[in-house]
């Protein structure tokens, strides 16, 4: 299985690019390896989220935005890597188990869609300054099993 790497310095372009070369990458798998629809509709949605959140919220001092993505699939599942070089954040701290969904704005769920779609989530600083987020999406994943209610 080929995986995909992709780099960007303009988070927006990145926005627009992600879901259309994630879906082409998918449909090169033959059939039997290949993830199912919804593990890369889910995929592409965690992408969106968190290239959404760089954008809005992310502090990257006065440094150009650098983002680099990787995508791998096994046994159907997906599991993606994003590196960039942002200053970073608490992402246990803001994925708080004592939040009620009736708390939560209209806006402000992306981490928690992030969360529900996701298996094994992590949010590092690596050895180089950067943060890594890691996931993995298995072939049956629900994310309506995981969401707040």
């Amino acid at each position: 299985m080929t995986a995909l790497t992709l780099e960007y310095t303009d988070l927006n372009r990145a926005l627009d690019e992600v879901r259309p070369l994630l879906e082409e990458w998918a449909a090169e798998h033959d059939e039997a390896a290949a993830p199912s629809d919804d593990t890369v509709r889910y995929t592409q949605l965690v992408l969106h989220e968190w290239i959404a959140n760089l954008l809005q919220h992310a502090h990257f001092k006065s440094r150009a935005p650098t983002v680099q993505i990787r995508a791998s699939t096994e046994n159907r599942h997906i599991t993606c890597a994003v590196i960039d070089n942002s200053e970073g954040f608490d992402l246990a701290e803001q994925l708080s188990p004592d939040d009620d969904a009736d708390d939560f704005p209209e806006r402000g769920m992306g981490l928690q869609i992030i969360d529900a779609c996701t298996n094994q989530l992590s949010y590092t600083s690596t050895a180089s300054g950067r943060h890594r987020l890691e996931f993995t999406i298995p072939a049956d994943q629900d994310p309506c099993l995981s969401m707040l209610f």
